[in-house]
Parts: C-alpha cells; structure tokens; sequence
C-alpha cells in the first residue's frame, strides 16, 4: 500500500518519492531532500514519503526534526513499527536513554520477536555499559533472525529450480551467514548448495 486512509498519493508524487528514496538508498541525501520537499501528499496521508523525510532529517543531523516526524507518524499511524524504530534511533541520539527505554519497553511488550527492536534493545544497554544485558537481547535477536533466512532458502529453492543457481547460491550464502554456527539447520543447507553447485558444473 502506498497510501493512508482515504487519501492516496498521486502519480507525480510517487514518481517523486521513488526517486528520492533511490538518491537516499545511494547516500545522497541533501539532493533526496530537495526533491522529497516538493511531495505535496507527504503531511496529509502518504506515510511513507513522510517516514524518508525523517529519515533524510535524522542524516543530516537534525534529530529534533526527524524526532518531531517520527512522533507525528507513529501518533498518527498506531502500530507503525518503521516509525517507531527510527524514532527509538532518533530518541538514543540525542542521549535520550531512559525516554527510548520506556518506548522500547512498550513496543516489545507488544512486538517480543521483533529481532530489529531487540537489536535496538542491546543497542541501549550498550550505551549503557550493560554488556551482560546487551549479550542478552543481542542473542534474542539472533535466535529471531533465523526466521528470515528462510525466506532466503525458499527463494533459492525456486531459483535453483528455474536453472538460476548463480542467485540461488548467493541466497544460500546469506542464508548460512545468518545461521548460527550449532545450528541443526546448517547441514542441509551445505546439502542444498552442494546439489545446486554439482547442477551448474
């Protein structure tokens, strides 16, 4: 969906705000800016062009800007997780430790496998010089990350059946990047990327 509510963002603005969001995804932030600025849906209904340009903000340095959007959004668009996160980031920035605390306390207490707010989570301990406690919400996360690889492997599966097995073993690789070392997992992922290695031979 790329609109909110009753109101949808028209066929200029989303021109616009894709290529805006291709100038921030290559670092060019202060030229994404400029062009972001001109999205005339952005307050009134499309989230998303609202969310780069705090994200655009937040980059550049301005925090009470970005935070000011981040709040406006996740007020606004309850259950927002993209919002929320920045905003945590947003709130840690500024050295805000105990108000992202109780906003993250919060989040988990309705999103407990959500492997970027655990991260997020071990970040703030990290701050805090709670190393024991950062192990501890890093390690959740990891154990929830390895739900997305296999989004991974199942896109390889249908690549490698396709006859496409140099993207189906780069997938496998971030697979198996993402596995824990003591996984039972592992073998038959090394199985899979053998069978699709002796298929492209």
């Amino acid at each position: 969906m790329t609109g909110c509510g009753p109101d949808r963002p028209s066929n200029g603005d989303l021109d616009v705000y894709i290529k805006a969001r291709d100038l921030y995804l290559r670092g060019a932030v202060d030229q994404a800016a400029q062009l972001v600025s001109h999205i005339n849906g952005r307050t009134s209904g499309f989230h998303q062009a609202r969310l780069l340009e705090g994200k655009i903000l937040y980059f550049k340095g301005d925090m009470t800007g970005s935070e000011h959007i981040f709040r406006e959004l996740t007020r606004r668009l309850s259950g927002y997780t993209e919002a929320q996160l920045w905003l945590l980031r947003s709130l840690q920035a500024q050295g805000r430790t105990r108000e992202a605390e109780d906003l993250l306390d919060a989040i988990l207490e309705l999103n407990p496998g959500d492997p970027r707010f655990l991260h997020q989570a071990g970040m703030l301990r990290l701050a805090g010089d709670d190393i024991g406690g950062a192990l501890a919400f890093f390690r959740r996360s990891q154990e929830y990350s390895v739900d997305l690889l296999q989004s991974y492997v199942e896109s390889a599966r249908i690549l490698y059946r396709f006859g496409m097995t140099d993207p189906a073993l780069a997938d496998l690789a971030t697979a198996k990047a993402l596995l824990p070392p003591d996984s039972t997992m592992r073998r038959p992922l090394e199985d899979l990327e053998r069978r699709i290695k002796e298929a492209r031979q």
